[in-house]
């Protein structure tokens, strides 16, 4: 069963964000291969968005929200019908209260 996945305006900016990160920090290698791991991510939603699990940081009024984790990031989503929303993109140390906290100053 494939679901359709979309990048919400915050997550296609956490994405350009991350990759601006590493190239100015390390190298278009690293950026690269860190670019690919969250591809490889973002795909595997397709086939299965159901293997996320609730994040703990989130209250649950919110608790439509699924994470998955990588190596080395997180991503926040939810499920419509057979849409997968990706909402946010953070680095395994990041806090998603903080992030949502963020985004709602700005």
């Amino acid at each position: 069963m494939n679901y359709s996945v979309e990048l919400s305006p915050d997550a296609q900016f956490d994405i350009e964000s991350i990759y601006q990160h590493y190239i100015s920090n390390t190298n278009s290698q690293v950026a690269e291969k860190l670019l690919l791991q969250i591809d490889n991510a973002i795909i595997s939603l397709e086939n299965e968005p159901l293997r996320g699990h609730h994040p703990r940081e989130l209250q649950s009024g919110i608790s439509e929200c699924k994470e998955i984790l990588t190596a080395q990031f997180r991503f926040i989503y939810r499920i419509e019908n057979k849409r997968v929303i990706i909402l946010i993109v953070l680095h395994q140390k990041q806090s998603v209260q903080k992030a949502l906290a963020n985004r709602l100053l700005h």
